[in-house]
């Protein structure tokens, strides 16, 4: 019974699929349709706008072409040389001969003396001039300008006529009119007439009132489109055809879809149109030359087109469908062939996450142990090294620069400073420090140079480092080793670029203003580092993404992908912004820029004369020499020292006495209370005294009880008595 309604569902999903499709093919088939009508109406419709623009320039050419020919006759010396146009017989040849040439276009010539006396025509014709003639005659005498006037109906010929007249003078002498009249019947048979425009459609003239003055049909000459038509048939709509018109009248070209009624035919049927229509430009006035087709006569093609779409999408539909079927049994196929893998493979992908998950936590284990172990000994040396640092720095204060004992001292204190660097790697390595990054004022030009002083000991030979370091460049607060990291990733990846090529390597570092760089505060002042290679360059793809994690264009095993990423967080972190420019073979330039601090300036400019004798410091440490080294050397500088082993005896001292304690030192890693505890509890008492916490090694999962604490500075051991002196001038300063 499952087994039958699984095939119901199975039947359902299949109907469903099918309708979809249909449906799917049913929209696309209707939106190609639609768009293909729209394509063949709309070509339909510029075809016909360009057949009214022809017919429009062709009737203005005819009309030109006959008052070019007028103004050759008024120009002829043997007419207007005469004193009198009356009866010349000279003057009757002219006249023939003209109507002769021009006799297919035009159904009259006519002259008229200065006063308007009509003196001679061709054809003879015993009939006078009509009163529209003269009042027109008198206008040109009046203008003295070549004049079309409007179209005039001949009702005796049931057709109208057009005049053209052109004045004539003789050396500027006004002598006379020149008039041609012209049947329009003889333009539309000549220009309009042969032109076809499908079945039943044709091409009209109306004037620019909305006469119709040429039509395929006699009967509508004369008519007015739309009133004379009205008083015909007041029942029918002519709204849209009113639109049309007025549009028409407008003298501007267009096209239009509009439905009408065929008015030659005996029964009146609302239909759908296609109009095109053009001005004809006449002097004053204009003519409007207008197509007009059957909307039926385009739909036929185009629903032809439709038949052919609906065959192609039954024969996609069947296609898609035996398609469908092959997929679906394959599927079937595949599907029984992964089911008997899939068990084997399941057990496999498990074992093998059993063996990685075993390697993983042997790896971790061994890590945690190897970072405890080195933390350890990092506590222990650096309380041996605090002494050997700070009696190193007592007796180079004590001893004057040519005793022969200065410079073994000195070699003293540089051997401790390395340990102490040592020591600080072994942190490092432990992963133990990662909350305590030693950040201070550091000088950007003793860092960069002893950087580039490394770098000189690595870089192939083929390489030439040139230097360009600004001296005096400034202070920027951050961890001496996260910029020499900078300077020495960029560098690496410089000389990598160049790899075996001869190349050169620059390396430039000064001070600019805020306002030379985007991005950054505009009121500050940065340290500028250039990293510049010959190498082979980038291009723009990798420039996008050469700060993203893992991202290498090096060989598998030559790269990891995160010196850039490093560097980039590193630089982010201090403030600081990082750019680059570089083109494909010929290298790369890296500017780094880093907000300058002006502390340190401050404090190597502190006024000798400034005392903090008098200033009274608790140190509170249980490791005893480190106290004796650190109260010999800030008493050396003036400080009154008061030391305590226990940190419990040195809280009641703060308890009784916290008005007499300017500042306090204390270890991190004491029994009783620890560093952190006690920073705490200081706080609670006096919350302005200034706290400088200090350790040779922290662990960071004992730092969740101090971790609310503002302690005002950290210091890590070994302690050299330099530096601990000026961060208590920065916090005495600014208590």
């Amino acid at each position: 019974m499952l087994k039958g309604k699984h095939l119901t569902r199975k039947k359902k999903i299949k109907l469903l699929v099918g309708i979809i499709l249909v449906i799917i093919l049913s929209a696309l088939t209707y939106f190609t349709y639609r768009q293909y009508e729209k394509t063949i109406v709309f070509q339909q419709q510029q075809n016909m706008l360009g057949i009214s623009r022809s017919i429009s320039r062709s009737i203005e050419l005819f009309i030109n072409d006959i008052k070019d020919s007028m103004k050759i006759i008024t120009l002829d010396t043997e007419i207007i040389g005469k004193a009198s146009l009356i009866e010349k017989e000279s003057y009757s040849v002219k006249l023939k001969a003209f109507y002769e040439a021009q006799k297919e276009s035009i159904d009259g010539v006519y002259i008229f003396d200065k006063d308007g006396k009509m003196v001679n025509k061709y054809p003879e014709d015993p009939k006078t001039i009509k009163n529209h003639v003269q009042a027109n005659v008198d206008y040109v005498i009046s203008s003295k300008k070549a004049y079309i006037a409007n179209p005039y109906l001949d009702e005796e010929k049931n057709e109208f006529m057009l005049y053209i007249y052109e004045p004539i003078f003789s050396e500027n002498h006004f002598k006379g009119v020149l008039s041609v009249s012209i049947s329009l019947d003889a333009i539309y048979n000549k220009l309009i007439r042969p032109v076809k425009i499908g079945e039943k459609g044709y091409a009209l003239v109306k004037d620019q009132y909305g006469i119709i003055i040429m039509h395929n049909v006699k009967e509508q000459v004369g008519m007015d489109v739309i009133e004379t038509r009205k008083h015909l048939h007041p029942e029918l709509d002519f709204k849209e055809l009113e639109e049309l018109i007025d549009a028409q009248l407008a003298g501007e070209e267009g096209t239009d879809i509009y439905h009408s009624y065929w008015w030659a035919e005996s029964s009146l049927k609302k239909v759908k149109k296609l109009n095109a229509y053009t001005p004809v430009r006449l002097g004053d006035y204009f003519w409007v030359v207008a197509l007009t087709m059957s909307y039926d006569e385009v739909q036929e093609p185009i629903n032809r087109f439709l038949g052919q779409i609906i065959i192609i999408a039954i024969l996609i539909t069947i296609i898609i469908s035996i398609f469908i079927t092959i997929l679906i049994k394959m599927k079937k196929n595949k599907e029984e062939l992964e089911k008997e893998t899939k068990y084997l493979k399941m057990l496999n992908e498990a074992s093998e996450r059993l063996r990685e998950k075993e390697a993983e936590i042997y790896h971790s284990n061994k890590l945690k142990m190897v970072g405890t172990f080195a933390g350890g000994i990092a506590h222990d040396i650096n309380n041996l090294l605090t002494p050997i640092l700070g009696y190193s720095e007592l007796l180079l204060m004590r001893l004057p620069k040519d005793s022969e004992y200065y410079e073994d001292v000195e070699e003293i204190l540089k051997a401790s400073e390395k340990g102490k660097d040592l020591i600080e790697q072994i942190l490092v390595f432990s992963r133990n420090d990662k909350n305590i990054t030693k950040v201070e004022q550091i000088n950007i030009n003793q860092v960069t140079k002893e950087t580039v002083k490394l770098i000189k000991t690595v870089i192939p030979k083929n390489i030439i480092i040139k230097e360009n370091i600004q001296e005096n460049c400034g202070y920027v607060d951050a961890n001496f080793t996260h910029i020499h990291q900078v300077i020495f990733n960029l560098c690496t990846n410089a000389y990598q670029a160049i790899k075996h090529m001869d190349g050169i390597l620059e390396i430039s570092l000064r001070r600019v203003e805020g306002t030379s760089i985007k991005e950054v505060r505009k009121d500050s002042f940065y340290a500028e580092l250039v990293i510049k290679d010959n190498g082979c360059g980038m291009d723009e793809e990798t420039q996008q993404r050469i700060f993203e994690p893992f991202f290498t264009t090096k060989s598998v095993g030559e790269g990891t992908g995160l010196g850039l990423f490093v560097v980039k967080n590193i630089i982010d972190k201090y403030g600081g912004i990082i750019t680059v420019e570089s083109e494909l073979g010929k290298g790369s330039l890296f500017k780094v820029y880093l907000p300058l601090t002006y502390a340190g300036q401050e404090y190597q400019e502190l006024k000798e004369e400034e005392s903090y004798v008098g200033k009274k410091i608790l140190i509170v440490d249980d490791n005893e020499k480190v106290i004796k080294v650190l109260k010999k050397g800030l008493e050396h500088l003036g400080y009154c020292v008061v030391s305590e082993t226990d940190s419990t005896k040195a809280l009641e001292i703060i308890k009784y006495n916290y008005k007499n304690i300017d500042l306090v030192i204390t270890d991190y890693m004491m029994p009783n209370i620890n560093g952190s505890e006690l920073a705490y509890k200081i706080k609670e008492i006096e919350k302005n005294i200034p706290i400088v916490l200090v350790s040779g090694y922290m662990d960071e999962n004992q730092m969740d009880i101090g971790k609310d604490v503002k302690v005002d500075a950290y210091m890590s051991k070994p302690i050299e008595i330099s530096k601990l002196s000026k961060i208590i001038k920065k916090l005495l300063v600014n208590q």
